[in-house]
């Protein structure tokens, strides 16, 4: 009987410990996946340069980066967006971000936002990215969506889809270059193109095209810099299945068709010449955000339109973890979508990636969840079947510190006899 006992212990221990050991390797496990997941997430978003560029413009000084989409029955042109950035200035005054003194000869509240980038250095130091100017409030840039057809020698590729651009475009949406250089805001001329990779080949046979001419409506431009096709499953489901050039938004409402929101038609000249303008769809700016949220609630009240003509994106915020939260809890209603909005490739990419970075936000919540439920029922399971006291423990850490004290006086004792003994 004693013997069956003993054996009937030893199995109850050996179970106990394989439990315990199936415990401890299952959430090893979900701390690994954990992990994993969190590396892919930071990799996903490094998939996104376009939704940087706060970080990009200064790491020591709190910006927002915010982007502005405007429905496609409103009509914005050059003229709105001034009157908006106008608008925004004033506000950054009235916010104390910067004094009318500063914001007078264009600079920024101290300390300043960015370092100025030596313009001759460009092509070493930034790969041909816009140079940011010193002292400036904030940067910006706008775009419209539309097609041309371009054509070189009797070569000609119809309805390329086409966006023109307007101020700091480049800085925000630093495509790799493949060949020459970006065109900026500071040019003179808005006769510049950049191309995609499969234009140039369609046109030229080659990429190695940069100060090539080009027609549009027989016009010519000059090719500045051919960048690298993006390619991937998400960017062609965005809208970039086809080639891609990029022109000033002015020659854009020349010699092209705006797709992307309502135009007009105004007279250039008297010899008939006109351009239909409008048609931007997309403002993004970088600014200082001291408060969160400020940037987004200035530039909402910037455009002075309801909001029902606006969808307004804190891109700074939008991947952390309480964005991503709201992203979960409107999981079903967030594909319907009331506002007719013409949406850039880059922000289609960005909320295709939205969606499956809250998705794998939601596997590392439950995994954290089970963590902490699986460590909860095993203090409470271990406290049930406890064979202690709390006076029995304390009882036992006395004894424990009597008996070291014993012990040290019994040491000092011997050394002070050893010593007695050498002398």
């Amino acid at each position: 009987m004693k013997t069956d006992k003993i054996l009937a212990f030893i199995n109850k221990i050996k179970e106990r410990a394989l439990k315990s050991k199936k415990i401890i390797l299952l959430i090893v496990f979900l701390l690994l996946v954990d992990l994993v997941l969190g590396l892919v997430s930071r990799y996903l978003i490094g998939l996104l340069p376009e939704q940087n560029e706060a970080q990009r413009w200064s790491e020591e000084n709190r910006m927002a980066q915010v982007s502005v989409f405007f429905t496609e029955d409103q009509l914005i042109d050059e003229d709105f967006i001034k009157k908006l950035e106008f608008s925004f200035g004033q506000k950054l005054i009235l916010d104390g971000i910067v004094s009318e003194e500063d914001a007078a000869n264009g600079k920024t509240a101290t300390p300043q936002i960015i370092e100025t980038i030596d313009v001759s250095k460009k092509d070493e130091e930034s790969n041909d990215q816009p140079a940011k100017e010193e002292n400036r409030m904030f940067a910006s840039c706008y775009s419209a969506q539309g097609v041309t057809s371009m054509s070189f020698d009797g070569k000609t590729a119809e309805n390329v889809a086409t966006i023109g651009v307007g101020g700091d475009f480049f800085l925000f949406h630093p495509l790799e270059l493949v060949n020459g250089q970006f065109f900026g805001p500071n040019d003179l001329m808005k006769d510049s193109v950049v191309i995609d990779e499969d234009l140039a080949w369609q046109l030229f046979g080659s990429n190695d095209v940069a100060g090539q001419m080009i027609t549009i409506k027989d016009v010519p431009h000059y090719v500045t810099g051919v960048v690298k096709r993006q390619e991937g499953k998400m960017r062609e489901a965005s809208g970039l299945t086809d080639t891609v050039a990029y022109i000033s938004y002015d020659s854009l409402c020349k010699y092209g068709t705006i797709l992307s929101g309502r135009t007009k038609n105004v007279q250039l000249s008297e010899d008939g010449k006109s351009a239909n303008v409008g048609g931007i769809n997309c403002y993004e700016i970088v600014s200082p955000n001291p408060v969160d949220g400020i940037v987004k609630k200035d530039i909402t009240e910037s455009t002075g339109l309801d909001e029902k003509y606006i969808s307004v994106v804190d891109n700074t915020d939008r991947f952390k973890f309480f964005s991503l939260v709201n992203v979960i809890a409107s999981l079903i209603t967030r594909s319907m979508w009331s506002k007719a909005i013409f949406y850039p490739y880059w922000e289609n990419t960005a909320r295709g990636y939205e969606d499956i970075l809250a998705l794998i936000l939601l596997i590392r919540m439950i995994c954290r969840a089970v963590i902490i439920l699986i460590v909860v029922v095993s203090i409470v399971n271990m406290y049930r079947n406890k064979t202690w006291t709390v006076s029995g423990v304390a009882s036992y850490l006395s004894d424990k510190k009597y008996d070291l004290q014993v012990k040290l006086k019994e040491k000092k004792e011997r050394k002070k006899l050893k010593g007695r003994k050498e002398d």
